[in-house]
C-alpha cells in the first residue's frame, strides 16, 4: 500500500490531469475521468452536495452501482455523515482552504474504508463555484502515522 506522501502525489497528478483534460473538451475529460490511475477513485458533486459523476474505480472500491450513487448526497457514503455534510458546505461556500484529509467511507457491504481525499472546486465560466471534484485512494490508517 502507498505511503501518504506517495498517495498524495498520485492524487495531485490526477487532479492536474483532469484539469488539463477539461480544457481539451468533454470527450477528453470523460476519458480521463473514467480511466483513472490504478486504485484512484473520483466523484463530482454539485452545489446541492449530490453526486453528479462517479468513476468505475470508486464504484469498485465501495461496491456500489452507478445508479446507487448518482443523485445521492455525497455525505451519505461517509461514516461521519453530519461532520462531512458541514465540511462540504463550508468548502462549497469558499469558507475553508481545500487540503488533503483522511475520511472513512461506507462500502455497500457496511464496512468502512479509510481514504486519503483531495478536493478541487469546479467553477463555471464566470468563476462561480458549481461543485467539487474529489479524488481519493485507499490508505491504511497507519500510513497517517508515517507522515
Amino acid at each position: 500500500m502507498l505511503t501518504r506522501e506517495q498517495a498524495l502525489t498520485t492524487l495531485t497528478a490526477y487532479q492536474d490531469r483532469l484539469e488539463e483534460a477539461w480544457s481539451q473538451g468533454a470527450a477528453a475529460y470523460q476519458d480521463a475521468f473514467t480511466n483513472s490511475p490504478s486504485g484512484v477513485a473520483a466523484h463530482e458533486i454539485d452545489r446541492e452536495m449530490k453526486i453528479t459523476r462517479v468513476n468505475p474505480a470508486e464504484l469498485g472500491l465501495l461496491g456500489y452501482r452507478e445508479d446507487e450513487m448518482l443523485g445521492q448526497p455525497a455525505w451519505q457514503f461517509i461514516v461521519m455523515e453530519s461532520v462531512s455534510q458541514r465540511a462540504i458546505d463550508k468548502k462549497l461556500s469558499g469558507a475553508v482552504e481545500l487540503k488533503p484529509f483522511m475520511r472513512a467511507f461506507k462500502r455497500a457491504d457496511g464496512s468502512a474504508v479509510t481514504m486519503l481525499v483531495l478536493d478541487r472546486l469546479i467553477r463555471d465560466a464566470l468563476g462561480q463555484v458549481v461543485g467539487i471534484r474529489t479524488v481519493l485512494t485507499e490508505l491504511d490508517s497507519s500510513s497517517e502515522a508515517q507522515s
